[in-house]
């Protein structure tokens, strides 16, 4: 028998600071919403939230995503990207 390994979250964020105060006005995306905001598929939503590479919360079945946090994590993955 072979043993399975533990997959690790690919990028693990320290500097994604929660703040409290933003999250009270924040707007919540569905699956779809999500996708056509990040230009993606289905798949890749899946993927992302299962590696934990995004945050999300599950309200029933449905998982969501607050926007702010979304647009913080790749814009700080973005600028991570930048040679100066």
């Amino acid at each position: 028998m072979k043993k399975e390994k533990k997959q690790q979250p690919a990028v693990q964020n320290k500097h994604l600071a929660y703040d409290a105060h933003l999250l009270e006005n924040e707007v919540w995306l569905t699956t779809e919403q999500a996708m056509a905001h990040l230009n993606v598929s289905r798949s890749t939503m899946y993927r992302l939230r299962k590696q934990h590479n995004i945050p999300s919360f599950k309200l029933g079945h449905s998982p969501m995503y607050p926007k702010h946090l979304l647009n913080k994590l790749f814009i700080n993955k973005a600028l991570g990207n930048v040679k100066i």
